[in-house]
């Protein structure tokens, strides 16, 4: 099984070599490996193939949360009160790092507009989506990892 930091640099890697969407390289990379192997890569992509761009290119939610907030309901195997405490605390350290949560504000573009997204992929704003997986799988890291955390059920 990957390590830490081996999953980060998947998770970075996978949007820098453009291999899905944001919330995918979050999904994908740590779905498996919470899910102890009982959900593979394959369906991961699946499940969050609409959540990129801000759920459906709708620039809301950016995707990278979406795939680390799916995580974290691995994670806890879906207790609510875990789920809705760690959440709270990811969705505030996320926007305190970055000034927000709302992917057409971290990407400086309204993805509705064709135009607008074109324009977007032209000048290439999608490379800054690396920033935020990276720092949504980092912030995720923390609840893996954290002791205090007591574990989530078995998944």
């Amino acid at each position: 099984m990957e390590n830490k930091s081996e999953l980060i640099k998947s998770a970075k890697d996978f949007m820098g070599n453009r291999q899905g969407n944001c919330a995918q390289a979050i999904f994908a990379t740590y779905g498996p490996f919470l899910a102890k192997e009982k959900l593979d890569f394959e369906d991961c992509m699946k499940i969050t193939s609409a959540f990129g761009g801000g759920i459906n290119l709708t620039g809301n939610v950016c995707g990278a949360i979406s795939g680390a907030l799916m995580s974290l309901g691995l994670k806890f195997n879906g207790n609510m009160q875990d789920v809705t405490k760690y959440s709270s605390q990811f969705l505030e350290e996320f926007k305190k790092i970055n000034g927000s949560i709302i992917c057409r504000e971290l990407v400086g573009h309204d993805l509705t507009d064709v135009g607008n997204l074109k324009q977007a992929d032209q000048e290439a704003i999608f490379i800054n989506c690396k920033k935020y997986v990276v720092d949504a799988a980092s912030l995720l890291e923390k609840y893996i990892d954290d002791q205090s955390i007591k574990e989530g059920n078995e998944a």
